[in-house]
């Protein structure tokens, strides 16, 4: 009798297909972002197959707190962690220091000022995001490289006859910038929306009521603002702990580690046990960040930031600050957009590295055959079948990625929507956002971690593409449910319902109803997925191998082999794409602002 009462409440269940379909989500995350990450925090706590080498008598699978000691107390804590911790969180605080201030004051030159060129500022501003965050640093090292660290001298040996300083070249310095220069459009995105919703009129009362324009911006401005620069916050510290690439191509030279770059060095070298109890601290430092957030958003949630009436901007005049400030934009401008592209490109076309005279002008690395005098023989990008294959493996990837996090983005979107205020939603909600708090590199431990073995029904997936694909779709899961349910918030149910009277079932409903009018949802999670895709490489880096190479993963390692023209040209192809990426998403109607 119960067992029959069991199965008529799971067919009443079924019966709502967001339900059925809520369930189904939850335990594909339960699979693919809880028990990895439950997974790692377990045998955090336990001896792995290098534990006899530390310890005598010990076995692996033995419970311990021999690598939490190690980490944080032992004679190397200060070299493992101590030191790396210093620096990530000297990075995550400068950088965060450079890039809200300038994001914000940008935005509010382009939103509420009578600055020119509006419009271009808009569309160029956010070029930075959208390539890689390492295009900065390959275009600093272009400029500050020093011979005694490998290769060939930059740009300032050549003009100038000697090496700039270690300090300039490599370490905190170019990291903090090239980080700070490339996040500086999250603040621009979010503080522009920000400003443009806030309703000028309440500004306007403030100053004719006396009010200076610093008390304006202090009492009104900032408080209504403040959501969108947690938000920043959240964004730019957040991924200054995690940022990996960056960090080792303007680090590792002169050994300076930081905790991403210690997490990649222990799973690397096979430290397993060390690499779960960093991955576990860097996991629960963005968590602690993202909630802090939360709390400091839900204490200002009373604020009302848009009325009813419609907001009015009546630009600022910033009469003699005018030129000052566009010339700000411009500098900006040139300097984190147009000059490290242009450096990267112009060092695909040099013969030699540190000598550029037009005698040294040459197509090899694009398109020559192999000679034995320039990068050990290795072929043009276009000639090299090596090259072509991490291309098509990048492309491949991102497709598969984009594709499967767009459906997933509507189906997540249907049950969270459908299902709105029930527990099935919330659920869902949460742990689709999860991953956000997990940085690139600790998510690609944890899988390397849990899918180099079998698992019962699931095989040992480590060194095929179906992990690559997995581990991105996974990651990227708080971009294509956000997506997602935007656009199913603007279904209404009347419409399915009205096809349901006419007998349609639900596949049909989601075919012919569902589908096309959330097609703006699934075009901006597949693009958005796809582009991030593209560019990724912390998430991948202990991934991938000789068969599942990638664009990325090919330009770590010739950037590592001095390889630098080859590196770069691959480089400007992902900008390429990424930047036609974008264009898709503004030309085919996505509704993201990047």
């Amino acid at each position: 009798m119960n067992s029959s009462r069991a199965f008529q409440r799971l067919r009443r269940l079924l019966r709502r297909p967001e339900r059925a379909w809520g369930l189904a989500l939850i335990v594909g995350l339960i699979v693919f972002v809880v028990i990895p990450v439950a997974y790692m925090a377990l045998h955090s706590f336990m001896f792995d197959s290098l534990g006899p080498r530390y310890v005598r008598g010990a076995q692996p699978g033995d419970w311990t707190l021999f690598y939490w000691t190690r980490v944080l107390t032992g004679s190397l804590s200060r070299a493992i962690f101590w030191e790396p911790f210093s620096h990530s969180l000297i990075i995550a605080i400068l950088m965060s220091a450079i890039a809200i201030p300038l994001g914000s004051l940008f935005a509010w030159l382009v939103v509420r000022t009578d600055i020119p060129l509006k419009g271009l500022f808009n569309s160029v501003l956010i070029i930075p995001y959208i390539v890689p965050s390492w295009t900065i640093g390959l275009a600093w090292l272009t400029v500050f490289k020093a011979e005694r660290f490998g290769g060939q001298p930059g740009l300032f040996h050549s003009l100038f006859g000697v090496d700039p300083p270690a300090w300039v070249g490599y370490g905190l310095l170019p990291i903090v910038i090239s980080l700070g220069a490339h996040y500086v459009p999250y603040s621009f995105i979010l503080l522009r929306g920000a400003l443009a919703s806030v309703d000028a009129r309440l500004e306007e009362s403030a100053e004719i009521l006396g009010a200076k324009r610093m008390e304006i911006l202090r009492k009104i401005t900032f408080p209504l603002v403040l959501p969108a620069l947690g938000s920043a916050f959240v964004l730019t510290f957040g991924k200054g702990l995690g940022e990996f690439a960056c960090q080792a191509f303007l680090g590792l030279p002169i050994r300076y580690y930081t905790l991403s770059t210690r997490v990649y060095s222990a799973f690397e070298h096979r430290q397993h046990g060390q690499g779960y109890v960093l991955t576990m601290i860097l996991i629960l430092m963005t968590t602690l960040t993202v909630l802090a957030n939360q709390k400091l958003i839900g204490a200002r949630k009373k604020f009302t930031t848009i009325s009813g009436k419609g907001a009015r901007h009546k630009p600022v005049k910033l009469g003699a600050w005018r030129i000052p400030a566009t010339g700000l934009l411009l500098a900006f401008v040139l300097a984190f957009v147009v000059a490290p592209i242009g450096l990267i490109a112009w060092e695909t076309f040099m013969r030699y590295e540190g000598q550029y005279s037009l005698s040294n002008f040459t197509l090899h690395y694009w398109v020559g055959r192999g000679d034995p005098m320039l990068a050990d023989g290795q072929p043009g990008i276009f000639r090299s079948s090596f090259i072509l294959g991490a291309i098509k493996n990048s492309v491949l990837l991102a497709g598969a990625t984009a594709l499967a996090s767009g459906v997933i983005g509507i189906l997540l979107g249907y049950a969270v929507v459908r299902a709105r205020g029930t527990w099935l939603s919330r659920t869902i909600e949460f742990l689709s956002f999860t991953p956000y708090m997990i940085p690139g590199i600790a998510f690609g431990g944890i899988y390397l971690s849990i899918f180099a073995r079998k698992w019962g029904p699931l095989p040992a997936l480590y060194g095929t593409f179906a992990l690559l694909a997995i581990t991105c779709v996974a990651k990227y899961l708080p971009y294509s449910s956000s997506s997602g349910i935007s656009a199913m918030h603007q279904i209404d149910p009347t419409l399915e319902e009205a096809a349901e009277i006419h007998g349609e079932g639900w596949l049909g409903r989601f075919r012919k109803v569902i589908l096309p009018l959330a097609k703006g949802g699934f075009l901006s999670a597949f693009l958005l997925t796809f582009i991030t895709t593209m560019r990724v490489l912390d998430l991948i880096v202990l991934l991938v191998t000789p068969q599942t190479r990638t664009m990325t993963s090919i330009i770590f390692r010739y950037q590592q082999q001095g390889y630098t023209q080859h590196a770069y040209g691959i480089m400007l192809l992902i900008v390429g794409i990424t930047l036609a990426g974008h264009y898709l998403v503004r030309r085919l109607g996505g509704r993201i602002q990047f």
